[in-house]
């Protein structure tokens, strides 16, 4: 490390040219300890090698404890002291975790996810299952929807499907309508009965020999009233239709195998849908399915065939991701002002254009005529019509144009600040892989979340009762030990607590909000204080502290954990009202009250916003939280009266590194996927490489573009919060310091140039 250097009084030199005061306009009369009154106005100063380093009464709003450090490493975020901060946001978030263990222990007693595994009838008894005494379903394996129609509702997801559901040994193989056996005999009718037919366990099949006793156990919901060509999936019977393409065309193609047709033959009673509902599809998408094969079977085949060709494109992906940082860091400045002439120049083209239409149109004598016309270019031969869109453009140009002279010097900024923040990634490269970190915690707390919604979802206890004198139980019946197998005792069903279980599920959810917001919090604290590390440093060859990522985590685990929590806190408060105002929303969905829709929809509308307005205050809160290490509510209202005092530079900054990010991530996802298709269609053959015949090439593209676009995102969130960083801290820097000897800036040259200001004393910001 080169000697740290001191400005001294010297009287070896001749006559000087005067230097500039030393903080000749303080506001607080505070000067070096060496001097009892403020300076005079007319001394010289000379570099002399230094005998110690000088350390500042006060830099910015850092209380540092022990100045003696920064002669060492002046970097005063490293050794402003800290404290714990919100310990009882801290503390209720324990006990919040505790409770959420107890949620999650209720769930596992009350639980049993093989409900969930295997499927279940009506009456709660597992297909393919033998409960010995009770139900024998072992060679009943699969479970029949009696009318799949009623399962597609968001109701689905709080009370199930709401229709009969029966474990069968096989899957229906034929398409059938009850309507059929109108006028069969009662030979055909029991046959049918037999062998297509299905109705509930208590339904005696022999006995019913006439259309019209079937058509009552169809009202009642004991029979079927129709069956469609099925396969099992999961061990539930789902129509062959949606899964085989050879299906899809049978089904249109064959009118005589549809429900379409069996209505139109025998009628329709509003019992039976149509195709179009058991398959989702439509008929043109049908016709043009002709392979011979299932679409999934060929899905898969074309994923096996180029997952690693995807693999590579992916992480081609986040090379050029990477390298597009670098062309930020060199040409940030030129691609802005370049997007930026291009708007002009664009608004310009098209103000003189209209203007030139507009004349030509009135100088050949064209008339206007705004009548409804079919070809809608009659209306562009209309001299008014460019007229207007000439005035439009030159409006907008002249505001455009009003706009970028204002704020010219704030978009410089904006890309000085830009400029810098791509230094401090390339000085700190751990920074692009540290957000690995929180995507697998995220990845934990989901599993967690949706293990204890299995567990909770699967509760119930298992109900059996004593059969009465007649043989027949009743809900009345005495109930029984399930597993005492005593004589008599029969299984009924699974009863749950259905309320004491929903608001187990809201409290599970909206821990998985806090925990989830709170691990989004926790990185983007650990990456601003590495930031701001950078920052901060005088010397960025020496005073940058080593694994800066790594300290600024262990500094917010071991101080700022509170405030962690309070931030997130806030941000999972309105997640939930939002879930609770859609879930009350959907519940209503049939209402026909219009007010009390319109009242919804603004509340959505509104929480909406304020989750925006919370996680952009928190945001910044927790960057000012990483460099002073205040509590939550200090730091958040300190970043946001910084912002409002500097809401054009906001602005500016926000819009422009916007514009980077965005071209960046529209240029690689498109590139992306522009490559991908030229490669995976057979367009392009790369010597060397295999060429891959594919039933579906598009799959293996939209795959290709998905993971570009997250790849690019994973390492536009650094840099995003790079920026932001690096501007709370340049607002804090040029607001709290002078550029004096007690207070020098810790911005760059650049920023200081175009600021118009500069240090008494050079800082190194190489």
């Amino acid at each position: 490390m080169p000697a740290a250097e001191v400005y001294e009084k010297s009287d070896s030199f001749g006559q000087m040219p005067s230097a500039p005061p030393i903080s000749p306009h303080r506001m607080d009369h505070i000067y070096p300890d060496s001097y009892g009154s403020p300076p005079p106005l007319h001394q010289a100063y000379h570099v002399q090698p230094a005998r110690a380093n000088y350390v500042p009464d006060q830099i910015a709003r850092f209380n540092v404890i022990k100045p003696d450090r920064l002669a060492k490493r002046h970097n005063p975020q490293l050794y402003t002291k800290r404290g714990c901060t919100d310990v009882f946001c801290c503390f209720l978030f324990f006990v919040f975790l505790c409770g959420w263990v107890v949620v999650a222990s209720l769930g596992i007693m009350w639980g049993d996810p093989q409900r969930l595994i295997y499927p279940t009838d009506s009456e709660f008894r597992r297909c393919g299952v033998d409960q010995g005494g009770y139900y024998n379903f072992s060679k009943r394996p699969y479970l029949f929807y009696f009318d799949l129609t009623k399962c597609i509702s968001y109701a689905t997801a709080l009370g199930g499907c709401q229709t009969t559901q029966i474990c069968v040994e096989e899957c229906p193989s034929q398409y059938f309508s009850y309507l059929q056996l109108r006028t069969a005999s009662a030979a055909e009718i029991q046959n049918k009965m037999k062998n297509v037919v299905y109705c509930t366990d208590d339904v005696d099949k022999s006995t019913v020999t006439t259309f019209v006793a079937l058509q009552s156990l169809v009202q009642r919901g004991k029979c079927v009233s129709y069956t469609v060509k099925s396969v099992p999936v999961l061990q539930r019977c789902f129509p062959e239709a949606i899964f085989n393409a050879v299906d899809n065309v049978n089904t249109v193609l064959n009118s005589s195998n549809s429900l379409d047709y069996l209505k139109r033959t025998f009628g329709d009673d509003a019992l039976i849908p149509q195709d179009i509902q058991i398959t989702g599809q439509s008929s043109e998408v049908m016709k043009s399915v002709v392979e011979d094969q299932p679409v999934t079977h060929k899905v898969i085949h074309d994923l096996s065939q180029t997952w690693w060709q995807t693999l590579i494109l992916i992480f081609a992906a986040g090379i050029l991701s990477f390298i597009w940082t670098v062309i930020m860091r060199l040409l940030g400045s030129l691609l802005i002002w370049l997007s930026i002439f291009l708007v002009l120049g664009a608004l310009g083209f098209g103000a003189g254009f209209s203007w030139i239409k507009w004349n030509n149109l009135k100088a050949t004598g064209a008339i206007d005529d705004y009548s409804f016309h079919p070809a809608f270019d009659a209306y562009f031969e209309m001299p008014t019509t460019w007229f207007v869109v000439a005035i439009a453009t030159s409006v907008l140009l002249v505001i455009f144009l009003l706009v970028i002279l204002f704020i010219r010097q704030r978009i410089s900024i904006a890309c000085a600040l830009i400029s810098e923040s791509s230094k401090a990634i390339g000085s700190m490269m751990s920074t692009l892989v540290f957000p690995l970190f929180p995507f697998i915690l995220h990845i934990g707390v989901f599993a967690l979340w949706g293990s204890i919604a299995i567990w909770l979802a699967s509760s119930g206890q298992e109900i059996c009762r004593m059969k009465e004198t007649n043989g027949q139980v009743y809900n009345t019946s005495t109930k029984c030990d399930c597993n005492a197998k005593l004589a008599g005792c029969t299984y009924v069903g699974i009863e749950k607590e259905s309320d004491t279980i929903f608001w187990l599920q809201v409290y599970n959810l909206f821990a998985f909000f806090w925990l989830s917001c709170f691990v989004t919090a926790l990185g983007d604290i650990a990456l601003a204080g590495a930031f701001a590390s950078y920052y901060w440093a005088r010397d960025k060859r020496h005073d940058v502290p080593t694994f800066p990522v790594i300290r600024a985590l262990n500094r917010a685990m071991r101080y700022n954990l509170g405030s962690i929590a309070f931030g997130s806190l806030i941000i999972a408060i309105v997640k939930i009202i939002r879930v609770m105002l859609e879930y009350i929303d959907h519940k209503l969905g049939k209402s026909e009250n219009k007010a009390v829709k319109w009242v919804l929809m603004c509340l959505k509308c509104c929480f909406w916003c304020l989750e925006m307005f919370f996680k952009f205050l928190t945001k910044n809160a927790y960057i000012m939280i990483a460099i002073y290490g205040k509590n939550f509510f200090s730091s958040a209202k300190d970043s946001f009266l910084l912002i409002t005092r500097n809401i054009v530079r906001t602005v500016v900054v926000h819009k422009v590194a916007g514009i980077l990010l965005f071209l960046g991530k529209a240029m690689i996802t498109l590139g992306m996927g522009i490559l991908s298709f030229y490669y995976f269609s057979g367009r392009w053959v790369v010597e060397g490489v295999p060429k891959v015949d594919l039933y579906y090439y598009f799959v293996p593209i939209v795959i290709v573009v998905i993971g570009s676009y997250f790849m690019a995102d994973l390492f536009f969130d650094v840099y995003e919060m790079a920026v932001d960083t690096t501007f709370i801290c340049f607002l804090e820097d040029s607001e709290q310091n002078d550029g004096s000897l007690e207070r020098p800036y810790f911005m760059s040259q650049k920023l200081l140039e175009i600021l118009g200001t500069k240090n008494e004393i050079p800082l190194h910001t190489k």
